[in-house]
Parts: C-alpha cells; sequence; structure tokens
C-alpha cells in the first residue's frame, strides 16, 4: 500500500469515526441518580441509548450535549435507576403457572388453610380432574401441627380429584388417595433409591414423596396440566418485568421448551433474557448432539443437575446425621438422600467440559457440597487438553475456572469446603430469602455448630468466590429486592432476630447489588453485555420510588418499580 493509499484509507476511517460519534442517540435519561456498576462512572445522572444499547453516562451537561433533534429525552423527576436485575436461579414455569390455575399455596399458616383452598378449587372442579397446588410449609404451621400432614383430611374432601400438592422447596408433595390409586400406590411399593415415601407406624404411605419418589406421582399427571405453554412464559415474563428482572436463569428447561423460547424470541414475544438450563435427564444426549446456544434473548449453554434433596424436607445430604432424625426407617444412621451418584456428575461435568457447556449443580447439605466440588476436580484432571495437563494441577484448575461450573444453592458448607470454591473456580449460585426462610429451623436440623456454616455469604466471598445470586421462585418470591433485604440484614419482615441471623454473613448493600447484576451475568457468560450500564452493552435498567442503595434497610422490600426497560425498550411501566 503507496502513502497516498494509506492516507485515504486513515481519511476515510477517521470520517466514518466523526459520522459515529456526531450521530445523535435515540434516547436520553436524564435527571435520576444511575448506579451503573460501571467501574470507570459508578454514579451518573443521565444515560444515552442507541440500538438498544448504552452509548454513554455521565453528568447531564455532557449528556444532553449529545441530543439531535430526533432524540426522546426523558425526565426521570430525580428517581433511582438500577442495571436491570438477573436472577440467577428460578423456574419459569412454575412462576406462571401460579397466575393460570395452580394454586398457590405459600402463605397458608395452617393444614386447615391448605384444605380450604383446596376445597374451594374442588367445588370448582369437574370429578377427575387434577388439582395441583404448591408452596405449604409445615414448619410454619403452629405446634403442635408442625410435621409433615397425611392424606386423609385431603382424600375426604376430594374423594373423586386426584391432588397433587408440592411442598415449598419442591422436594416433597403430598397426594390424597385418588391420585395414589392412579399411581399404583399401596404399602408394597418401595421408595426408590434417592427418595422416601414416608410412611405411618403400620407401614402404610401417608401421602408424603419425597425426592425422587415424587417421580411415581408425576409421572401419570398429564402433561396438559398448568395451562398452555406459552401462556405459562408470558405470565411469568409479565411478573419478572413488574418486578425489575431483565434476566433469569432458568432451572430444568426441556430442549423442546427451550426451543419454544427462542420461537417466542423471534417472534418479539420473549423479551426477558433467559439462560435456560437443560434438566439432568436428557443432558448426555443433548450435549452430545448439540453446540451452545447464545442468542441475545436465549441462552442454552448448560445443565441442571440434583445432588441431594431440601433440607425443609430433610432430604439435602448431610457429612453427619440430622439432630432432629438420627435414625432412619430401619435404624441406620440418617443422613438425608443423595438424589444421583457422584458418578453421574462427573460424567455430564467431563462431556461438558469437552462440548463447552456449563454445569449447575444443585447442591444443598454440606456432603452432597463435598461430592459435587470432588465431582467437578476429576472431571477437569480427566478432560482438561494436554497443553493444560502439561502445567499440573494449576493448569486443570485454571481449566475448569474458564468453565464456570456452578453449585445451586450452596446452602449448608464445610468450613473447609468454602475455600474450595474459590480455588476450582465454582460459582456459588446463593438465594438470600432461602437463608430468612429456613433460619427458623436450620439449628433444629444440624445444631448451633454446624448451622454456622449455612448460607456463609461473606465468609465464601471472603474466600474469592463470586456470587450469583437468586430467588429459586416460586419456592420464594420473585421480588428481587426481598433477595438484597435478606442479603444486607439477614433478618425476616419484622426485622427478627434483631441483628440478623448469624451476621457475620451479610454482604454490603454493593454486594448484594453485583449478585443479581455483573455476577449473575458472568455465571452465565454475559458480563460483556449485561449487568451492568456500561457502554456498549444492552439498555437493560430498572428505575425505582426509592434508592435501595442508602435508605433504611428496612425500606427496601417495599421498593416499587417504575419502569422496566430492556434493550432500550420500556417493557413496564406503572400507571
Amino acid at each position: 500500500m503507496n502513502k497516498a493509499t494509506k492516507f485515504l484509507s486513515s481519511a476515510i476511517g477517521l470520517l466514518a469515526a466523526l459520522t459515529a460519534f456526531a450521530s445523535p442517540p435515540d434516547t436520553i435519561l436524564r435527571n435520576a441518580t444511575f448506579h451503573t456498576l460501571d467501574e470507570k462512572t459508578p454514579i451518573a445522572r443521565a444515560v444515552a441509548i442507541t440500538d438498544g444499547r448504552i452509548e454513554a453516562l455521565g453528568t447531564e451537561t455532557e449528556i444532553l450535549g449529545l441530543a439531535g433533534p430526533g432524540t426522546t429525552v426523558v425526565d426521570l423527576s430525580g428517581r433511582t435507576v438500577l442495571p436491570g436485575l438477573i436472577d440467577a436461579h428460578g423456574h419459569l414455569a412454575g412462576l406462571g403457572e401460579l397466575s393460570l390455575g395452580v394454586i398457590d399455596l405459600a402463605g397458608t399458616k395452617t393444614y386447615q388453610e391448605v384444605l380450604d383452598a383446596v376445597a374451594q378449587r374442588v367445588s370448582a372442579s369437574r370429578p377427575g380432574e387434577w388439582i395441583i397446588g404448591r408452596g405449604w410449609d409445615h414448619e410454619s404451621w403452629p405446634p403442635p401441627h408442625r410435621e409433615l400432614p397425611t392424606h386423609e383430611a385431603l382424600s375426604a374432601i376430594s374423594p373423586e380429584n386426584p391432588v397433587w400438592l408440592a411442598r415449598v422447596d419442591g422436594h416433597a408433595a403430598l397426594a390424597n388417595k385418588a391420585a395414589m390409586d392412579l399411581a399404583g400406590i399401596d404399602p408394597g411399593v418401595s421408595s426408590p433409591a434417592g427418595g422416601e415415601i414416608i410412611r405411618d407406624e403400620r407401614g402404610e404411605p401417608t401421602g408424603v414423596f419425597v425426592d425422587n419418589a415424587e417421580g411415581l406421582i408425576a409421572r401419570v399427571i398429564p402433561e396438559s396440566v398448568g395451562g398452555d405453554p406459552r401462556a405459562v412464559i408470558l405470565a411469568a415474563q409479565r411478573r419478572c418485568f413488574e418486578v425489575g428482572l431483565t434476566g433469569v436463569h432458568d432451572m430444568g428447561v426441556h430442549p423442546a421448551t427451550a426451543r419454544m423460547y427462542r420461537q417466542m424470541a423471534d417472534s418479539g414475544e420473549l423479551k426477558l433474557r433467559v439462560s435456560a438450563m437443560i434438566p439432568a435427564n436428557v443432558a448426555l444426549r443433548y450435549m452430545s448432539e448439540n453446540e451452545p446456544i447464545d442468542h441475545p434473548v436465549v441462552t442454552v449453554r448448560g445443565c441442571k443437575l440434583y445432588m441431594d434433596g431440601a433440607m425443609g424436607s430433610r432430604g439435602a445430604w448431610l457429612l453427619a446425621p440430622y439432630a432432629d432424625r438420627p435414625t432412619g426407617p430401619e435404624g441406620e444412621p440418617y443422613v438425608g438422600l443423595a438424589v444421583s451418584d457422584p458418578a453421574f456428575i462427573e460424567a455430564v461435568a467431563k462431556l461438558a467440559l469437552e462440548r463447552g457447556f456449563q454445569v449447575a449443580t444443585h447442591a444443598i447439605g454440606d456432603r452432597a457440597n463435598r461430592e459435587v466440588l470432588d465431582a467437578y476436580k476429576r472431571a477437569a484432571e480427566t478432560r482438561a487438553p494436554s497443553s493444560v495437563t502439561e502445567l499440573g494441577e494449576l493448569g486443570s484448575l485454571r481449566f475448569l475456572a474458564e468453565a464456570r461450573f456452578r453449585i445451586e444453592h450452596a446452602q449448608l458448607l464445610s468450613r473447609s469446603d468454602i475455600p474450595r470454591f474459590a480455588k476450582l473456580g465454582v460459582i456459588a449460585s446463593m438465594q438470600p430469602t432461602h437463608c430468612t426462610s429456613d433460619m427458623r429451623w436450620v439449628d433444629d436440623r444440624v445444631g448451633p455448630e454446624r448451622s454456622k456454616g449455612a448460607y456463609a455469604w461473606r465468609s465464601l466471598q471472603r474466600a474469592g468466590v463470586r456470587i450469583a445470586g437468586g430467588s429459586d421462585f416460586p419456592v420464594e418470591s420473585h421480588n428481587p429486592f426481598l433477595g438484597i433485604y435478606a442479603a444486607v440484614t439477614r433478618q425476616n419482615l419484622e426485622g427478627e432476630p434483631t441483628g440478623g441471623w448469624h451476621p457475620r454473613e451479610r454482604l454490603s448493600r454493593m454486594d448484594a447489588l453485583r449478585s443479581m447484576t455483573i455476577d449473575a451475568a458472568y455465571a452465565s457468560f454475559h458480563e460483556g453485555t449485561r449487568g451492568s450500564l456500561s457502554p456498549g452493552k444492552y439498555a437493560d435498567l430498572i428505575v425505582l420510588d426509592r434508592d435501595v442503595m442508602t435508605c433504611d434497610p428496612r425500606e427496601i422490600p417495599g421498593t416499587r418499580v417504575l419502569m422496566t426497560m430492556v434493550g432500550g425498550e420500556v417493557v413496564f411501566r406503572t400507571e
């Protein structure tokens, strides 16, 4: 290339750059406090948006100076703006179904209230029609009724309609006699591996099925129960936008549903950014036959596995017996349930490392968390390429960290395993409201000493672990401000206990916000396009009625979202 050609090329490039810079933004949002999470400009007073992305942020004078004749300028009247919040662990179908027919039993305070809700639905149903509900929590019932329920009263009010009521954590459910009859459940049916049919002193099924035993009933429930799949997802999307969620990591999404998400995104129906995790039962086949999908709206590059159950239903897998159930049905030490073989976790992890997929494994008990960390480490040691293994353990650890494997919940940890998360580069995907829901009975389950390793957010953070925040909706409320409040106070909505439960594990407001923005984006490989209000990233943001970063902590749960924007488009606005 001669000098004249080089000069002409440089001049054309400079002219193109000046033209792009001179092009006015589509929209300017002004007169607000923007908590951007951008390292260079953490607080801004105005932002410019072009083609659905943040173009610039700064002072009002700086940003308004970019406006042109076609720029829409929006005065936000001094409100607070955050990046769109991302729930790193939710279940969209479950949330949508609560809007479209599934009985919401969250908040019921007695078994009688559960029965009353079912009786009302029975009266409006045809004989033989399935009745589905979820959300009951026997730990919220008054003593002496804080035991798992039995089916007799439920069967009496619904003799002709099969009923299936999931516990709040989803790891146990109650069936009536009609449902058990359809499933062929009688005293001779054995509990499956990784599950338990709860029985009375005579050996009769009580109607409660725990973890893998739930499948005995679930297999006879018609697929049509729950409503039209598209309507369910659109209902969930609406509820997410109303509370300021612009992204969700959707756990356990069947490939056919993931394809429906993509179709809905392409048609413009689905605007919520969804990172879908394929369920364990199809994970190996799916990863073998497919490449990861990274679409601006729908991403499919991970799978969701299970190592154990939940502490509330005593299915979490522990290193030592439960304090409040030290022995099992046969008199053996009772340590909960391993719902998968650790060898299966390892096999999936190996294939994921080979195919470029991510693994997210549900692990709640301390034994379950240790087994998953061990399985991930073994997978990395055997699947790391030769160029990496030549570096020894350091190379395999770096290889694993780049894969961004996750443990979902990580609720109870041995203190010795906390630094292993950081060493292995494993993300802790945790849900703060689980702590404030469960703190009432955790000491009963595992004793006061072991409970010091429960919901250990600050200890993990100090060890260098990245925490992706979420809610596990509809197990908990999908409202992210309840999670932020729980993270910074470790108190319930009544401000109890004073000072917070194990207060040394509280997070700062900024760390709590990061967990549901930039760190949640990192957990799905999207930190380059989401999670902060930074130039070049999507204009996903929310406008609030208060500044959650400075208000009294007790005011955080009452936060109202006034506007939600995804990709520069207003997808929700209050009246």
